[in-house]
């Protein structure tokens, strides 16, 4: 039995991935077009690698409806 482990990418690494700037990326979070950051721990945050790439392929068309 294989198991699929979900990846979560710290902000830094989904600056680099998507070449947004800081700003954007919150004000694309605020606004529901950019999936949101998931509570990892108390102070830690990351991204499902899975809803960062899904966005990646269509930037535009990206819902927070399918990610959930």
């Amino acid at each position: 039995m294989t198991v699929q482990l979900e990846r979560y990418l710290r902000e830094e690494q989904v600056l680099e991935v998507t070449t947004l700037s800081h700003a954007t990326l919150w004000r694309e979070i605020k606004a529901g077009r950019f999936p949101r950051q998931v509570r990892l721990s108390p102070g830690r945050v990351g991204w499902r690698a899975s809803e960062i790439n899904t966005w990646l392929n269509d930037p535009a068309g990206w819902s927070q409806h399918e990610a959930a």
